[in-house]
């Protein structure tokens, strides 16, 4: 097991002479181990070493108890030990998370602040194979990408993990052969917790019917790190034509994004969230699928996803941001000069996410378009130039054939638009006068009627071709 393990640590350049590391010990089987095992590598390379213990506040005596067992043991080995302790209960449930997921959180942000005040030292924590393959089994039914299948990584910034491809059972006969007690945490046992149920429950049904399937599971996990590899590249490659950042808002543009194969897509959009979301922790596929379905809903259309992200359906594709920032209006003001279109006729031309064209005569002769992002408006009820933008204080709408006036403002009340999305919602407008609110409805009094001479069709760039 020891010279299996230090291959493995040699392997992927974990430690090297003259590396400062912080061994993160609780006082269990495989932190024992990981502990043990540094040791015998400071005897081949000469490398400084510490012992971070965090007591979470979970267990009572207990916890402390395998607390006074860690600084003994570093004491006898003539290991330095630091113990931090924490009050998990109490900050789960002011922020609330769960005990496991907030007990690892704060754990890890002790451990980076003692790396970063020596110097910048590298973490090694006990991760063991078994670890790695009940990490497959737990995203597997959860729901997982890519990233979830590949299990634990090796190496991942400054932290490392020298057990990764050491069996559980192998730390425990390296632990007898050594005579070296350690410590048995209750909490383990509880199957409450999902981890512990795969522990106790799936793992050893697997194993009944293939004694390897552990380390089968680990090797799949370990292509899928290579494949992973492999499509993050062609991932950053897609992000940088589709994705965009403007201060706190993350912008995915639909054209280019279209062009993407479909797993890259989805990877697309996982990096996009989180980096909206600071985490990937509670992102399952589930939210990568809303997101992609976000795509084909109409404008202003807002979904919430974790950790306070609102995705925004806008006119150029989704708009990522807090729920606690502000949303600002995602045009500003285009325009559209009637001279312009009119010299540009039946080829058209752009005005902000609009094209419009001028039809010929035959178009009298068809039906009107019945369309969600393709409109008709009767040219000659336009009396002045055109504009593309978002909502302004005294914009109106013509809602009857009478000629029924209503604010904008009303009608968004009135339809249940959220009022964090009506700044983002694309508007056609003469004036106060709005020809049409994209994804919702055009004003009567500039539909097409017997009496129509000239049409203007209008086409919305942000939805889809033929809808």
């Amino acid at each position: 097991m020891l010279e299996e393990a230090k291959k493995f640590t040699k392997e992927h350049h974990m430690i090297e002479e003259g590396s400062r590391v912080i061994a993160g010990v609780s006082g269990g089987a495989d932190s024992v181990c990981l502990l043990l095992l540094l040791l015998e590598l400071q005897k081949e390379m000469p490398f400084e070493l510490r012992v971070v213990h965090v007591e979470h506040g979970i267990r009572g005596q207990e916890s402390l108890a395998d607390c006074e067992f860690v600084e003994k043991m570093c004491g006898r080995l003539g290991v330095e030990c630091k113990s931090h302790h924490i009050d998990v209960p109490k900050e789960a449930k002011q922020c609330g998370r769960t005990l496991e997921e907030t007990a690892r959180l704060m754990r890890y942000e002790i451990f980076e602040k003692e790396a970063e005040s020596w110097d910048g030292a590298k973490i090694a924590v006990a991760h063991n194979r078994g670890d790695d393959a009940e990490t497959v089994l737990f995203h597997l039914i959860r729901g997982s990408g890519l990233s979830g299948m590949r299990g634990i990584l090796p190496v991942r910034g400054n932290v490392i993990r020298p057990l990764l491809h050491t069996g559980r059972e192998e730390i425990l006969s390296y632990l007898e052969e050594k005579n070296q007690p350690y410590c048995v945490d209750a909490t383990n046992r509880d199957e409450h917790y999902t981890r512990n149920c795969i522990r106790a429950q799936i793992m050893p049904r697997l194993i009944e019917m293939n004694p390897q399937a552990e380390a089968h599971i680990q090797k799949t996990a370990d292509i899928m790190k290579e494949a992973e590899s492999y499509i993050g590249r062609q991932t950053k490659k897609a992000a940088e034509t589709c994705v965009s950042i403007h201060g706190d808002d993350i912008l995915i543009r639909k054209e280019p994004f279209e062009t993407q194969d479909p797993l890259i897509k989805k990877e697309v959009l996982k990096l996009a969230l989180e980096q909206a979301a600071g985490a990937m922790q509670d992102i399952t596929t589930v939210h990568l699928e809303l997101l992609e379905q976000l795509f084909s809903s109409q404008c202003g259309r807002r979904i919430s996803l974790p950790y306070g992200v609102q995705a925004y359906r806008i006119y150029e594709g989704i708009r990522l941001c807090r729920e606690t920032e502000a949303v600002q209006d995602s045009i500003g003001e285009v325009l559209c000069p009637k001279s312009e279109i009119e010299q540009a006729g039946t080829e058209g031309i752009s005005c902000g996410p609009f094209t419009m064209r001028l039809l010929e005569d035959t178009a009298f002769s068809q039906e009107i378009p019945q369309k969600t992002y393709t409109k008709w408006f009767d040219y000659d009820k336009i009396k002045s130039d055109l504009s593309a933008r978002t909502r302004k204080e005294g914009d109106y709408i013509c809602c009857n054939e009478e000629g029924k006036t209503q604010k904008l403002k009303k009608y968004f009340v009135n339809e249940k638009v959220e009022a964090k999305e009506r700044g983002r919602i694309p508007l056609l407008a003469e004036g106060a006068h709005i020809l049409w609110i994209v994804g919702y409805r055009i004003s009567t009094y500039y539909k097409i009627s017997q009496e129509t001479k000239r049409i203007l069709e209008v086409r919305f760039n942000g939805g889809k071709e033929n809808d």
